[in-house]
């Protein structure tokens, strides 16, 4: 992977989606070492930089530069609000709106990286980010969530190792959901890594839409972003209910439930096609087992996705 962390088309925010999908390639990782600490910059949102017509939380890059250049019809999708959890001040308000000029929906959007927009050609570019000491195992924090016509929203974190130039790809994590969430609540993305390197640089985005097709008046805010360093069972944390086992003498993938209270749950293995290969549908579960075999399938990368009561997380798979 260059330093582009990734490329698409502006018009309807749908690439986001494929943003999100990416952003759900996860791996188990053992023997995490922890070399140093990482600071997600303002991380509670409490430090706002304001600029000629719009502000953006400092340390964070929003479309709000390039919505806000277009004369007369300009708007901002990432404001400062009140409403905030904990003992700040404020927090990052998100939220889809319509630019009537050039006609377009846009979700709010905020990246600690850097984000290129050309609002008359349609295309942005997502870069950079700020660097890393350590290997988090989630990216954790509290949100409130309003959607409209069934959005869905999205905060993911990616880590990359740059070496001679060549920025790849280490680990990704995401947490999403479409449910109405009216006040402030927990949430967390596990992260997982796609080998053993240390990651030097992160980038963490969150989106009020992730989707094609969004519904104007859509609201995500966001507070109090932290990194984890967990390594067992979480109860605060949906993910920690779940182990997969991956039984390579009897090409099995055995699921692990173990839950609190019964939730609903279904499982699929997805190739890289976006073709669902193998299902689960949705049953009512607190501890069981679920196993999806795979002894037919092509060698290759596949995705176990696993849906746990509205909450999406998934894993990814290198399968033989």
């Amino acid at each position: 992977m260059t330093n582009e962390l990734c490329k698409g088309h502006f018009k309807v925010f749908g690439v986001m989606n494929k943003i999100k999908v990416i952003l759900f390639f996860m791996l188990l990782m053992a023997g995490i070492f922890l070399h140093g600490q990482t600071v997600i910059p303002n991380a509670g949102f409490e430090n706002w930089t304001t600029f000629s017509n719009y502000s953006n939380p400092t340390g964070w890059d929003t479309p709000n530069e390039e919505l806000m250049s277009i004369p007369f019809f300009g708007i901002t999708v990432v404001s400062k609000s009140t409403d905030h959890h904990g003992s700040g001040s404020f927090s990052a308000k998100l939220e889809t709106k319509h630019l009537t000029l050039p006609p377009l929906d846009v979700p709010g959007f905020m990246t600690c990286g850097k984000l290129t927009i050309d609002v008359n050609s349609g295309s942005f570019l997502l870069s950079g980010g700020v660097p890393v000491f350590d290997i988090p195992t989630h990216l954790k924090g509290f949100y409130k969530y309003l959607p409209k016509g069934g959005d869905s929203c999205v905060i993911g974190i990616g880590l990359t190792k740059t070496t001679g130039g060549i920025q790849d790809t280490v680990g990704f994590g995401a947490f999403s959901t479409k449910d109405t969430i009216a006040d402030w609540a927990p949430f967390s993305a596990w992260i997982s890594y796609l080998n053993t390197t240390a990651p030097d640089s992160m980038n963490i985005i969150a989106l009020s839409t992730a989707q094609e097709v969004m519904t104007i008046g859509t609201t995500l805010y966001i507070d109090d972003l932290y990194l984890d360093y967990t390594v067992g069972f979480d109860k605060k944390d949906p993910s920690a209910g779940i182990r997969v086992y991956n039984d390579r003498e009897t090409k099995r993938l055995m699921v692990f439930f173990d839950f609190p209270a019964v939730q609903n749950c279904s499982l699929r293995l997805i190739s890289m096609r976006g073709e669902t290969i193998r299902k689960v549908g949705t049953e009512l579960m607190s501890k069981d087992r679920k196993i999806l075999p795979y002894e037919n399938l092509p060698t290759g990368i596949y995705l176990l996705e696993v849906i746990h009561d509205n909450m999406v997380m998934t894993k990814k798979y290198f399968l033989n």
